[in-house]
């Protein structure tokens, strides 16, 4: 697992850091909620065309056990930044069953 101090120092990418804590569950919930056509529509490399209060209201579980390990703890930006990974695993997926 990457600490939180490997991705401050940039030992790791922004991808590579949130998606260590990404689930099936989560990515299950992000599609559930937006709808697969919404996040394959989406145009901006954040998912920013998305309105933020969307992400802030859904509620997700993730492992305390693995948040401390690598030095994070559980904050809105943090779990918004783990759905969006979950948003951006789900989109490369349908990029890649589609080639």
């Amino acid at each position: 697992m990457f600490s939180r101090k490997q991705y401050i120092a940039n030992e790791c990418t922004h991808s590579e850091y949130y998606g260590q804590f990404v689930t099936q569950g989560h990515i299950y919930k992000v599609v559930d909620t937006f709808g697969a056509k919404r996040l394959l529509q989406s145009k901006d490399e954040h998912l920013n065309d998305i309105p933020l209060s969307r992400w802030d209201n859904l509620c997700i579980g993730v492992s305390a056990a693995a948040l401390k390990e690598c030095g994070e703890s559980m904050s809105l930006g943090t779990k918004n930044c783990i759905l969006k990974e979950a948003a951006r695993q789900f989109i490369e997926s349908q990029k890649q069953e589609q080639k």
